[in-house]
């Protein structure tokens, strides 16, 4: 049952980027994709890449403050060492939710702040409105922990997240470097964004990469498509041609920027070789002998 029901939701997804693809192929023009491909300056697409190499250091410097203040040193099954693997990714949970609520709360910003792009009432309404279920629900998790009925799973987790976790919600000094580590951090991919539309040609104010950016990027996170694609398309195309944006330079957008993060991410993996580190083990060595082994 549990393998049908995710090769099911599997082929949802691929039927849902098959389907935007489609239909951006046949609302583009390939003549017109191929004359915009072919005159990308690659030396704008360079600093687009140094912008996103940056704000993946900036994360990363961000996962080792909260792994400090959790007692550990990265993220994941990296963080327990295949030891209190779930406080591990407890806080993986923390910081792709406090993340994201400041990205949607960005791209709410950016909306309320330019209400000259006339976007939809019920695209700001609901960005909006998201934002803020983000914030309440991570203002409410420890105290939805105490409402669990006692069984020996939840005094677990209720010591977790009131002992473990507790700098997560009540260091002040944290939380604050945490936000702006963030905000910094969602910036440069803002700039990034900018850059890249000066690759293609593409005269895109600073301000509508910041409300654009932080939607899109919500969009390919949802778990209705094969890695973003087709949504990630789609939202470029819709985004860019309300601001009379060629739908061939639209979507050369989208590629060049699906290209600099499969290219930031080679960078990480070249770095992660060259450093020497290895996996981290899924389970903890029962002894010395085990961990020999």
């Amino acid at each position: 049952m549990v393998r049908g029901g995710g090769a099911a939701r599997w082929l949802v997804r691929v039927l849902v980027s098959a389907g935007i693809i489609g239909y951006v192929l046949a609302d583009v023009d390939l003549g017109d994709l191929a004359h915009a491909l072919a005159h990308v300056r690659l030396a704008l697409v360079l600093v687009a890449l140094g912008l996103f190499v940056l704000s993946q250091a900036l994360s990363a410097y961000k996962w080792s403050w909260i792994g400090r203040a959790l007692g550990f040193l990265v993220r994941a099954l990296y963080l327990g060492a295949g030891r209190r693997r779930r406080l591990a990714v407890s806080s993986v949970v923390f910081d792709r939710a406090s993340g994201l609520a400041l990205l949607v709360a960005l791209g709410a910003l950016g909306f309320l702040l330019f209400p000259e792009y006339r976007f939809p009432p019920s695209l700001i309404l609901g960005t909006v409105a998201v934002g803020g279920l983000l914030v309440a629900g991570w203002w409410a998790a420890p105290r939805l922990v105490r409402l669990l009925p006692a069984t020996r799973w939840t005094r677990e987790l209720r010591r977790e997240v009131d002992v473990d976790l507790a700098p997560l919600w009540r260091d002040r000094r944290l939380l604050g470097g945490l936000a702006l580590v963030s905000v910094v951090f969602h910036l440069t991919q803002v700039a990034a964004q900018y850059v890249l539309a000066r690759a293609v040609g593409a005269q895109l104010p600073f301000s509508y990469c910041l409300i654009f950016h932080p939607v899109i990027t919500v969009m390919t996170a949802l778990p209705v498509s094969v890695n973003g694609v087709g949504v990630r398309e789609g939202g470029y195309l819709y985004f860019l041609t309300r601001i009379d944006v060629d739908d061939s330079i639209a979507i050369t957008l989208s590629l060049l920027s699906f290209g600099v993060t499969v290219l930031g991410g080679l960078v990480g993996g070249a770095v992660f070789l060259v450093s020497g580190a290895t996996l981290p083990a899924l389970r903890a060595p029962a002894s010395k002998a085990g961990a020999a082994a």
